[in-house]
Formats: structure tokens, C-alpha cells, sequence
């Protein structure tokens, strides 16, 4: 919760880096399991599908690079909880298990590793898009409105997707204030 309060207004690249590097992720994604020779696509699919571009905008071959990009993040290992109690996870860089051969993701060809992923990822239209519809469907009203969705993708585009910039062309809009969409979203004190 404290990443997404540290990162959720800024740039996307940015947030979705520190999501990339949060031990909590790496675990419960299985980027830990993810090794040079025994890759693990878990990560990879997940950043692909929820995280940024959505079903349909990447192949298995572009899930498999990824994964193969984002081995050797791993998270350092801990000391037993007791006598000392908790101690927080760090993530930890194995540059003798990051899979170091050629990667082809998206059109792009190299030596890639996770940031790379990461860059190529955000300077996609089908990124932009993704995104844009999120933030409309939760604001705005569960009926998408092409015209607006694309609107709000360009912005992503113009601004390397800074969130606040989204947002803020978002709330000032006239379809915002229009009587097409309002009341579409009613919500609860808690959300």
C-alpha cells in the first residue's frame, strides 16, 4: 500500500518497476522460482495480462521472453524468524542466474533484462490503452466510451504515462461532467 501511495500518482514506468522489485510480488508470483535454466513464466504472464497490456496484446513466445528477462530478481534470503522476530524481505540481483542470451519481446531484440521489459512495455499503444480503460472503468462508468478511452490513451502516450496527467484530463473533461456518465458510479465511503 505504501508503494502505491509513493508511485500511484507519478509515472507508470516508475510504479510498475517498484511492483516489479516488491519482494511481496516476487513471492507470491513466484519470480524466486524463476532461474536461468528452469524458467518460471508466472511473473512474466501476470505483468502482461493484469499489469499492463491485457489479454490478447502479446504471444506465449513474448511471456516466455519476458520471464526469461526477469530471471536472477530473486529476493535475499532471510535469517529464521526467531530469536529476532520479522525481518523484512529486500530483493536481491543474481547476476550468475539471469538468463543473459538473446531475447526477442515485442519486436525488440537483445540482451534484455527486466527493465528493458519494462521500458518496451509503457511506450506500447495496447499499454496506454490498457491502462486508460482501467482508470475510466473505475471513475467514469462500467460502459466504455471509445472515443474518451482513446482520448485518454493519447494523454498516457504524450506524458510517458504520468497518472496524474491521465487523471487530471480525465476529471477536467467535459464527458466527465456530462449527464451521459453521471451517476453511472456510485460508490461507498471506503472506496
Amino acid at each position: 500500500l505504501v508503494m502505491f501511495r509513493k508511485y500511484g500518482m507519478g509515472n507508470y514506468r516508475d510504479m510498475l518497476l517498484a511492483v516489479s522489485q516488491n519482494p511481496a510480488m516476487i513471492f507470491w508470483l513466484d519470480n524466486n522460482e524463476n532461474h536461468r535454466d528452469a524458467v518460471n513464466e508466472n511473473w512474466g504472464r501476470e505483468l502482461l495480462e493484469l499489469f499492463s497490456m491485457g489479454v490478447s496484446n502479446y504471444t506465449e513466445v513474448d511471456v516466455r521472453e519476458a520471464s526469461r528477462a526477469f530471471t536472477g530478481w530473486t529476493i535475499q534470503p532471510k535469517l529464521p524468524r526467531q530469536p529476532f522476530g520479522r525481518l523484512p524481505w529486500r530483493l536481491e540481483y543474481l547476476e550468475e542466474n539471469h538468463d543473459d542470451g538473446e531475447k526477442a519481446f515485442l519486436g525488440s531484440t537483445g540482451d534484455l533484462n527486466g527493465e528493458d521489459i519494462i521500458d518496451i512495455i509503457v511506450k506500447k499503444r495496447a499499454t496506454a490503452r490498457f491502462i486508460a480503460m482501467r482508470l475510466y472503468l473505475y471513475f467514469v462508468s462500467d460502459e466504455p466510451d471509445d472515443e474518451e478511452i482513446e482520448r485518454l490513451t493519447d494523454v498516457f502516450q504524450e506524458t510517458d504515462g504520468d497518472i496524474r496527467s491521465i487523471l487530471r484530463s480525465l476529471f477536467n473533461s467535459d464527458h466527465f461532467k456530462s449527464a451521459a456518465v453521471r451517476f453511472h458510479k456510485v460508490k461507498s465511503p471506503a472506496e
